[in-house]
């Protein structure tokens, strides 16, 4: 008998110093990643009409600059402070003075016998302390360049499974 307290004293003891531990990083802020200037970047095995189209789809919450698709280029105007994206790591808005726009490149090529298309999304964030400073350019931290390549290929993803399911619906009629 005299062996059972001491075990379940420290099993008590651990738990009470795990939930300890564990408790105070549950309610730490979260940092995100590291931050980098440069592109993202992808490559899709779909045309570039279906790259492009899905490219449109996902960037409709921003005001465009350019939308050109012989060059296969477009730019949004400038976008003031996370007004269109908020990263899921803050939990407070980010400062009045940083602005970002955003470029993407549709280059069309080919993998090994098939074709393929290459996304390219570069983000130009500058922050202005004040309104003599000159802005400096901030790096990107890449979530939402990420997040739209990410939309990209779920457009794609969606666009054909709508053709495949509107095949199968003309097969049945006829």
């Amino acid at each position: 008998m005299s062996h059972a307290m001491p075990s379940t004293f420290r099993v008590l003891l651990s738990l009470i110093l795990l939930s300890a531990v564990s408790g105070c990083a549950l309610f730490e802020e979260r940092t995100g990643p590291a931050s980098f200037f440069g592109p993202r970047e992808e490559i899709y095995r779909a045309s570039f009409e279906e790259v492009w189209r899905s490219v449109n789809l996902v960037l409709q919450p921003y005001p465009l600059r350019t939308s050109n698709m012989d060059l296969g280029l477009l730019e949004t105007e400038l976008v003031k402070t996370n007004r269109i994206w908020t990263p899921p790591h803050k939990s407070d808005r980010a400062s009045s003075g940083v602005s970002y726009k955003l470029t993407i490149k549709v280059i069309k090529g080919a993998v090994g016998s098939g074709g393929a298309t290459k996304v390219v999304i570069i983000k130009d964030a500058v922050i202005q302390s004040d309104f003599f400073a000159d802005p400096r350019a901030q790096p990107s931290d890449g979530l939402e360049e990420k997040s739209l390549l990410y939309r990209i290929g779920r457009e794609i993803q969606i666009e054909r499974a709508l053709v495949r399911a509107q095949r199968r619906k003309n097969k049945a009629t006829n």
